[in-house]
């Protein structure tokens, strides 16, 4: 059975239109360098304030002494997370914007050696609370946690400020977070830079569990007691020493400070 010419014509637009649509996706996620979906474009990238670009300036240390190229990445990288990733506030908190700014300042410390830092499988949206809220999930009061069942960051809203506030005490609510985040991000991902993320993971691992180096955790007060809780614990509170006292990382634990550079590129 032939087709009409009509019905050849409406075949050659839907073609045409079809085509169209694929190179559109496409110019859309080389250019934006995202996924195209309806969320991404009625959220576009929204340039930085100049109250936005102060408090960076003044309360993350680490970004002061980046170099140029590094401050525009971190500037561009912050600036999509705080356009993309959507946040809910629970309660009376009043500096919404500045934990807003922890919270993604966090995301793109823990991230700026790596390609892959849009947390596409693993951070979905941002809860926060104005304090120690209690968690139905685990029937226990958290100041933070992170779900990987609904991709969920949850914050204490002054814990993770806090965290911040002494930039050298091995403590970061945000880091601490975000490093558990990284974990379940990495493992679904085949690119090159996930491999090597996860091939250290495992070193790490080996290492933590071994007799030995449970034995000189348990007498050194370098890692805090929430350490020895389990791996997934340790590798978290390992991502905060790495940033707030890197150099008595590498001092005390060499061979954890060495695999944690490769795998997150820094």
């Amino acid at each position: 059975m032939g087709y009409t010419e009509e019905e050849k014509q409406v075949y050659a637009v839907l073609l045409v239109a079809g085509l169209l649509i694929v190179f559109l996706k496409a110019f859309y996620e080389w250019h934006q360098e995202e996924k195209f979906s309806i969320y991404n474009l009625l959220h576009p990238v929204k340039k930085l304030t100049i109250a936005e670009r102060h408090f960076i300036a003044e309360n993350i240390i680490p970004f002061q002494d980046f170099n140029s190229a590094q401050k525009k990445t971190f500037l561009k990288r912050f600036a999509w997370f705080i356009s993309k990733k959507p946040f809910v506030f629970y309660g009376d908190i009043q500096n919404k914007e500045e934990i807003k700014s922890y919270v993604a300042a966090s995301a793109v410390l823990v991230t700026m050696g790596l390609k892959s830092y849009k947390f596409e499988n693993a951070i979905k949206r941002v809860v926060v609370y104005p304090s120690k809220y209690y968690s139905k999930i685990a029937k226990r009061h958290h100041i933070g946690e992170y779900n990987p069942r609904l991709k969920t960051l949850v914050f204490s809203a002054e814990d993770v400020k806090e965290g911040f506030r002494i930039p050298n005490d091995n403590v970061n609510l945000g880091l601490h977070e975000i490093a558990h985040a990284l974990m379940i991000e990495t493992r679904k991902r085949g690119s090159w830079e996930a491999k090597r993320f996860k091939v250290g993971l495992r070193k790490l691992s080996e290492i933590y569990n071994s007799a030995a180096f449970q034995n000189k955790l348990a007498n050194d007060t370098y890692f805090r007691t929430y350490a020895t809780t389990n791996f997934f614990e340790f590798f978290a509170v390992l991502v905060e020493s790495f940033f707030e006292s890197r150099s008595e990382l590498k001092s005390k634990y060499s061979e954890m400070h060495s695999y944690l550079e490769k795998m997150l590129n820094q």
